[in-house]
Formats: structure tokens, sequence, C-alpha cells
């Protein structure tokens, strides 16, 4: 029988794998190192890691943005408006998982984080749609930032790297992200 010589370690191994940390970590670790918009691989991981279900058109225009983006400072509104007038789709999550994986600061639009902060898109037409997109967002963004800076959102942050150090260096937003993704 193999020896237990570090449960601690056994545990966050665990932990990280069924979180996706590792390959979220090697998205991170690889995004200015790569030409998104041709590398075939990275496009895999992330398409893998965020579930991302679009055709071959589709993902070209996503990522000629987000290669075009990953040195900019991205703007939800902006890269939004433009992914519907290419495609005539309202992607709030994908857009808000590009410019998360750009500025970490920036968090994930999901159904699990719009669930658990009690939000919805709503909207009779396209338009509207597109208009509350851009208001929810504004709304998730100033979620996380009052909770990131609360007594609770403090004990999460530390709570987490306690548990998980080899993942310390994840923004405290991608902290609070996961913990949203895991409360269902």
């Amino acid at each position: 029988m193999k020896e237990i010589t570090n449960p601690k370690e056994v545990i966050e191994k665990r932990i990280a794998e069924t979180m996706g940390f590792p390959k979220y970590a090697k998205i991170i670790k690889e995004l200015h190192n790569v030409k998104i918009k041709e590398d075939c691989l990275w496009q895999k991981n992330f398409n893998a890691f965020y579930r991302v279900r679009r055709n071959k058109d589709w993902q070209k225009i996503y990522y000629g943005i987000f290669e075009r983006e990953k040195n900019n400072k991205p703007s939800f509104e902006l890269i939004l408006r433009e992914i519907y007038d290419k495609t005539g789709n309202i992607e709030a999550s994908f857009v808000s998982k590009m410019i998360s994986t750009i500025d970490e600061s920036l968090p994930i639009w999901d159904q699990y984080v719009l669930s658990n902060l009690g939000l919805k898109l709503i909207g009779k037409t396209k338009e509207e749609k597109l208009e509350n997109a851009i208001c929810v967002y504004n709304k998730i963004k100033a979620w996380y930032d009052e909770f990131v800076s609360s007594e609770q959102g403090k004990n999460c942050i530390e709570e987490f790297d306690k548990v998980m150090p080899k993942y310390a260096w994840f923004s405290p937003i991608k902290k609070i992200d996961f913990f949203l993704w895991s409360m269902r």
C-alpha cells in the first residue's frame, strides 16, 4: 500500500482538480505567450474549461476579438456590442469570461453567479436584453467590489488561501468566482 505522507496536499490536489484550478492556471499563464486566434490547443483548453459550445464561425470572431484585446483594458459593453453586431447573439457570459481572463480583477457572469446574486437577464427584444445585460454586469461588478472588501469576503479569501496555498496567487475576484460557482 502507498503511504500517505501529506494528507493536506492530497486534499488540496483533489479539490484543485475537481474545481478545474490547473486548467484555469494554464489558461492564465499561457494567455500572453500564444496567438489566441491561431492557437487551437489554447482555444480547446479555454473551450473545455468554460464550456464554449459554439460553431467555428462564432469562435473565429470571438478569438479574433480576444487576441486583439488581450493586451488592453477590455470593456464588457464594447465587446458585448461588437459580438452582438457580428453574430446577432447576446453573449454576456462568454464576454465576461474573455475579459476576466484578460483582467483578473473582473468577475465572470454565469448561471450560478446570477442565481446566487439574485440577478436575471430581462427584456422582450434583443436590444432590451443587450441593454439589460450591461446593467446586470455592472451590478455583478458592484457586488464583487463590495463583497471582496467586506469582512465575509476577506474571510472567504483567507480560507481559500489556507486550503489552496498553491493557488493563492489567483485574484481575489477569481477566488470569489469559485465560491459562487460552487454554491448550487
